[in-house]
């Protein structure tokens, strides 16, 4: 495995960032440091039009310089990508989150400035964390594969009774998030706002729903979501399990997620099967 992503290291792909991808990058840092820059400000300024210009002109400096430095670091994608442990990017935002209720905890009165803040820095920045996760795995994904030999390809959802549940799940957080996006703007009721952080629920469900394309290659397998591509090697697997209704690949890490198949969806499925069990174990 590190065989192949050196040598991936080594390709075209892995040149500095695009200018899309510097430019996500540059904006998700903007999300993390900018609020607090207005904030500072905010104790020299009261005035909201001057905050604003403020808030505007940090936003566009910090993005351009941020994914000026980004963009000339050769294989930053790929790097990042390669790692699970880019997921940190989404969570970092909600340190924000905290910082707001550690500060009501401790009867701590921030400036009436630092809640919107915050929410945009934790709402912008979880989102922007998560295309970037995105855009870093396909980076990887495709400079890992180049060469590759594909076997098998087949498109499918999650099992239906995990579809009922995500949905249901996703219902309720975006009810909750509308109720209180309305409550604070349309009534001025301030506990509203807490509501609006369900939509952190919701976003990760809406993968459940989607479809996902798979492709079994000599190098590992490719998960293809509607935003992004994943590349594991086989070595990240144990062992393949087939259902009446479901097909099931399971990792060798206890604690990563099985990817799991709605087997109704799959076309031909006998012959994928016999595609995956040639590198994988049928788990008995």
């Amino acid at each position: 495995m590190a065989t192949h992503t050196e040598a991936a290291l080594r390709q075209p792909k892995a040149e500095r960032p695009d200018l899309e991808y510097a430019f996500v990058a540059g904006l998700y840092v903007a999300c993390l440091v900018v609020p607090a820059l207005v904030i500072a400000l905010s104790r020299v300024f009261a005035d909201a039009a001057i905050l604003y210009v403020g808030f505007l002109l940090a936003v566009m400096g910090v993005t351009g310089v941020a994914g000026w430095v980004i963009s000339k670091i050769p294989g930053f994608a790929i790097r990042l990508g390669r790692h699970d442990v880019v997921w940190v990017l989404v969570a970092l935002p909600f340190g924000w989150f905290g910082g707001v209720f550690g500060a009501d905890a401790l009867h701590v009165d921030p400036p009436a400035i630092a809640i919107p803040l915050a929410v945009f820095a934790t709402a912008g920045g979880m989102l922007l964390g998560i295309i970037l996760v995105a855009m870093s795995r396909t980076r990887y994904a495709d400079a890992i594969l180049e060469g590759a030999t594909e076997f098998a390809e087949w498109e499918a959802r999650w099992p239906r009774r995990w579809r009922r549940v995500a949905g249901g799940v996703m219902i309720c957080a975006f009810t909750a998030s509308t109720v209180g996006f309305v409550s604070v703007f349309g009534f001025g009721i301030e506990w509203g706002w807490r509501l609006y952080y369900a939509l952190f629920v919701a976003i990760p469900l809406m993968n459940l729903l989607n479809p996902r394309t798979f492709r079994v290659t000599d190098v590992g397998l490719v998960i293809q979501h509607p935003l992004q591509r994943l590349f594991r090697p086989w070595s990240a697997f144990s062992s393949y399990e087939l259902t009446a209704d479901t097909l099931v690949i399971r990792p060798a890490a206890w604690w990563r997620p099985a990817h799991r198949c709605d087997r109704a969806d799959i076309e031909d499925a006998d012959a994928r099967v016999a595609a995956v069990d040639e590198w994988l174990p049928k788990r008995r």
